[in-house]
């Protein structure tokens, strides 16, 4: 009875969340390093992060950080991002997890590093516009720490400390930003041979919380000579603050067994839902169904919709359509036993549509020792 009525608590806490947001379309753009909403992982990018309930393990880094306290062992992942494929942008990220005692009764923590590769781009000047200069690159690296764990068998919590760097050799922002998230789990329907199975679950996840960052550097510097006295100094422009990407996840996860075999589930279906609050766009309502087989293979969809109806406009010059990451989302995972004590091996590949370029391709590997986290 407690389950079902801390369940409905956080229900109405999540209805009433939908209707406090309505997004704010009108400042898009107003906010910088809106890298922190890109995923770079691939299981829950080809679930368009409509699993912020379920997610599990180190996948949890750019969603849900509640979902870390799941993993049991080990988790290794890297993953390969094409962005905007066709614009010669990538992106590289490296995660980590590793539990504390004895099946991380003392917790998890995880480290996660994304780097983003924007290739050689030709220096271009007034005198020479061809091109025949040095290339530059930016500079672009997220670095995180975090940390979950379980409270009980139904509830789980977590923080994320991520420090962001970004610009170029003579320009650069860097600031920090932090993620709090939890998860609840628990079997709203009763098995007749009395196995439980956490089917329902909720989640909400706050993320990129911080102070504003401001850009600095000797490329901001010109070269004063006072008319009066004829001192010559270096002087600097004034670089204006900038927001962080602020954003709420509030979402709903439930499983479906659809077999059973003794105390083993052969088939699962897993339907999820999440509502995406932006504080400088609009906000997002996902849909996502995955499916499993012995929770070896793993096929996943999912749709998302922008709460402003003008993204639906055919019309490329309507300002209001802005966002470029629209549409079915779609992902698949191969994940196989490499020894006896739980150790795995999974590949994981994503595909996000948009609007430009050739859409977003991401490919995933990892390593789950010791029985940790399954599914993503």
């Amino acid at each position: 009875m407690k389950n079902y009525i801390f369940s409905f608590g956080l229900f109405s806490l999540l209805v009433y969340s939908i209707g406090a947001y309505a997004g704010n379309p009108d400042r898009s753009g107003g906010a910088g390093a809106t890298q922190l909403t890109i995923n770079p992982y691939a299981r829950t990018s080809g679930y368009g992060g409509a699993n912020s309930a379920s997610v599990r393990g180190i996948e949890s880094f750019n969603l849900n950080i509640a979902g870390l306290a799941y993993a049991k062992n080990t988790e290794v992942c890297f993953s390969r991002v094409g962005y905007l494929v066709g614009a010669g942008v990538s992106i590289n990220n490296l995660g980590i997890a590793q539990a504390i005692g004895e099946d991380g009764e003392g917790g998890v923590i995880g480290l996660g590093v994304a780097s983003w590769d924007f290739g050689s781009i030709p220096i271009t000047t007034f005198d020479n516009p061809d091109g025949t200069l040095p290339t530059f690159s930016p500079q672009v690296i997220n670095l995180g720490v975090s940390y979950a764990r379980k409270f009980s068998n139904s509830i789980t919590g977590g923080f994320l400390i991520r420090l962001i760097s970004e610009g170029l050799h003579d320009v650069r922002a860097q600031g920090i930003a932090f993620d709090f998230g939890v998860q609840y789990q628990t079997s709203l329907r009763p098995r007749k041979n009395k196995i439980k199975k956490d089917d329902f679950k909720l989640g909400i996840a706050v993320r990129n919380i911080g102070p504003d960052m401001q850009y600095g550097g000797d490329g901001l510097s010109f070269r004063a000579i006072n008319s009066s006295t004829g001192a010559d100094r270096k002087a600097f422009f004034a670089a204006d603050k900038f927001n962080l990407p602020t954003l709420v996840n509030i979402g709903l996860g439930y499983d479906m067994r659809l077999d059973q075999s003794g105390d083993a589930f052969h088939h699962r279906l897993t339907a999820s839902g999440n509502f995406n609050y932006n504080a400088f766009q609009s906000n997002v309502y996902g849909l996502g169904l995955e499916y499993a087989f012995k929770e070896m293979f793993m096929l996943r969809g999912a749709y998302n919709i922008s709460g402003d109806k003008q993204l639906f406009s055919k019309n490329q010059s309507d300002p209001q359509y802005l966002n470029p990451v629209y549409g079915f989302w779609s992902g698949v995972t191969f994940q196989v036993p490499v020894s006896k004590s739980g150790t795995s091996f999974a590949l994981d590949y994503s595909y996000a549509p948009t609007r430009i370029f050739n859409g977003m391709h991401t490919i995933g590997i990892r390593l789950i020792v010791g029985g940790g986290s399954k599914k993503g």
